[in-house]
């Protein structure tokens, strides 16, 4: 058996992987006709304006539904943490509640029980604790104040 043999046996079975077809035609059968669409013809359904279109309304869908909600989420949590004072009760973002004893920089040292303080960072404050907050955790300290576990 010949390599030439070989090569249109080849195309018969595989036509878009044959030698010939490596050069941007398309590769003849063993009858001598071509198989395929002619060289330079789109085939349905690729590419054109439509599928343009397509990708440009999915990238404004998941702008408006993914990234410009987190954006504002992020700009009201900086917003917050900037305006922490001396004396603000906080929820960490790990549900720790305290008091804010003092301010040094981005570093906050919240009395957590009479005597009791850690210090974290600022932007590991997950909120400002208001009175619907003490409430809850006056009536179930176990529970936690920030919508807490079940």
């Amino acid at each position: 058996m010949t390599l030439d043999r070989f090569y249109d046996l080849f195309a018969t079975i595989h036509p878009f992987l044959a030698q010939d077809n490596l050069g941007g035609g398309a590769a003849p059968a063993a009858g001598g006709a071509p198989v395929g669409p002619p060289p330079g013809a789109n085939s349905p359904g690729c590419g054109g304006p439509e599928q343009l279109l397509f990708m440009l309304g999915m990238l404004v869908l998941f702008y408006f539904l993914l990234i410009r909600p987190q954006q504002k989420k992020m700009k009201a949590h900086k917003t917050m943490v900037e305006g922490l004072k001396r004396g603000d009760s906080v929820i960490t973002s790990s549900g720790i509640y305290g008091r804010i004893s003092s301010i040094d920089g981005n570093v906050l040292t919240v009395e957590i029980a009479k005597n009791t303080n850690i210090r974290i960072l600022k932007s590991y404050v997950g909120g400002v604790a208001n009175e619907q907050t003490e409430t809850d955790l006056a009536k179930n300290p176990q529970q936690g104040g920030a919508g807490g576990g079940s």
